[in-house]
């Protein structure tokens, strides 16, 4: 089975972004880092890669906020956040796709995972959702979107997080080979 993971590229002034670092862990897999700018971000993973070509399809971002890992479920055709993306542009309440659905839900086997990770209805309105409603717009079928939380910049939760995608990229593998 063929894997592809992304990751993104710093943002806001940070020296680093957690799903950048975390990716470094992860093996046996296809890796892209792409920038922290809407819709740009999905036009280089798809310029880097042919997407059709995979099986699964896993993209990784950064939910500082958070304490815990969590896999979305479902992605919303809106942006709006007051931060600036890496080109600058502030959205608020705008459409990704103005001819698109409201919500977007993979369609991989996710009930699978619930015994060992949080699974999320909330991408929150940035950046990674809008990765993810493009991944769910063409690929609703091997998209996964999954948020890491705050890590202290401590190797050892760059490991662990990793570890834990891992196990998740093995139960979804075990179950699309059904």
């Amino acid at each position: 089975m063929k894997v592809l993971v992304s990751a993104f590229k710093q943002f806001n002034k940070a020296s680093n972004n957690y799903s950048m670092e975390v990716i470094n862990y992860i093996d046996n897999v296809d890796k892209a880092i792409v920038d922290v700018i809407y819709d740009k971000c999905y036009e280089e993973l798809s310029g880097l890669y042919n997407l059709d070509e995979y099986d699964l399809i896993v993209a990784l971002g950064e939910a500082r906020s958070r304490s815990v890992l969590t896999v979305e479920t479902s992605s919303y055709n809106i942006a709006s956040c007051s931060l600036a993306d890496n080109s600058g542009i502030i959205r608020k309440d705008s459409k990704i796709d103005e001819n698109g659905l409201d919500k977007l839900e993979s369609k991989l086997p996710l009930d699978k995972l619930s015994d060992i990770v949080l699974l999320s209805i909330d991408p929150g309105k940035f950046v990674c959702n809008n990765l993810y409603y493009h991944l769910l717009s063409n690929y609703p079928n091997k998209s996964l979107f999954i948020h890491i939380p705050h890590c202290h910049d401590d190797v050892n939760n760059y490991i662990k997080y990793a570890s834990e995608i891992k196990n998740i990229i093995e139960i979804i593998r075990k179950q699309l080979k059904k």
